[in-house]
């Protein structure tokens, strides 16, 4: 019980920081919203998707899951500020002084990363919605989703935790997620891999995004849901879970 206190107190600070920062809502909430509305409503209409002409409705129902998905992305280079800051101003140090076991620092972290992705997602679904998208997914493949933007939350703070714990300052320790953005905007995420330019094209079809964006699509829409993509999505996301996992382990426990 104890621990479960100490856990949620430390969830509820991080929560609480970034939920009152004004930078953090307009980058991780506003930005992405102002990118889908952009995206919809600028370039929607004159997007070909497989060779047959859209609407702005059609494309939003193409491309919201991958904005779904680049809204927890950007959430993750806020983990690793939050954790980064902790550390240069000696508050992790701090905390290990006290009595409490040294995985709930850590893990108070990756909760509250995963709650605040989810939550963020969340956002960018119901501004979605109000645009007009309308998801056609049974009981079954919504807890499929759920499952699969949990695991996602998790692999990218995972991620985040060994750059954030090795970065100097928390300006650096946020600019890995530019690596991840980049391979969400070179996936099926905005546009079909097949009009792309053939090494962009191979590059796209073989990265860990695209299968995932194609089975958060697939899932909410329940079209073109391929089983491979399905399997191929979480095998991604648990080797990347896992590989972190190890990473971030061995990096906290060197440097604390």
């Amino acid at each position: 019980m104890k621990t479960f206190t100490q856990l949620t107190a430390l969830t509820k600070r991080i929560l609480k920081q970034n939920l009152t920062n004004t930078d953090t809502l307009i980058t991780v909430f506003g930005t992405p919203i102002f990118m889908l509305l952009f995206f919809v409503y600028v370039f929607g209409g004159s997007i070909s998707l497989n060779g047959t002409e859209t609407n702005t409705v059609d494309y939003l129902n193409y491309a919201l899951p991958g904005f779904m998905l680049i809204t927890m992305t950007m959430g993750s280079a806020y983990t690793s500020m939050r954790i980064n800051m902790d550390k240069t101003s000696g508050f992790l140090d701090r905390l290990h002084t006290l009595p409490i076991k040294r995985w709930i620092v850590l893990g108070s972290h990756i909760v509250a990363s995963v709650i605040f992705m989810l939550l963020s997602e969340l956002t960018t679904f119901v501004v979605g919605m109000i645009m007009g998208f309308r998801p056609e997914l049974s009981v079954g493949n919504f807890f499929i989703f759920l499952l699969l933007s949990i695991l996602f939350a998790f692999a990218m703070t995972m991620v985040s935790i060994p750059f954030s714990i090795s970065a100097k300052s928390w300006e650096s320790a946020s600019s890995f997620s530019y690596l991840l953005l980049m391979l969400l905007f070179v996936s099926s995420a905005f546009v079909p891999t097949n009009g792309m330019a053939k090494p962009i094209e191979i590059f796209a079809d073989h990265q860990p995004m695209t299968p995932i964006v194609e089975a958060a699509r697939g899932l909410l829409m329940e079209t073109n849901l391929s089983n491979g993509d399905l399997m191929q999505a979480f095998g991604w996301l648990v080797a990347l879970v896992v590989v972190f996992g190890v990473l971030s382990y061995r990096k906290y426990q060197r440097v604390f």
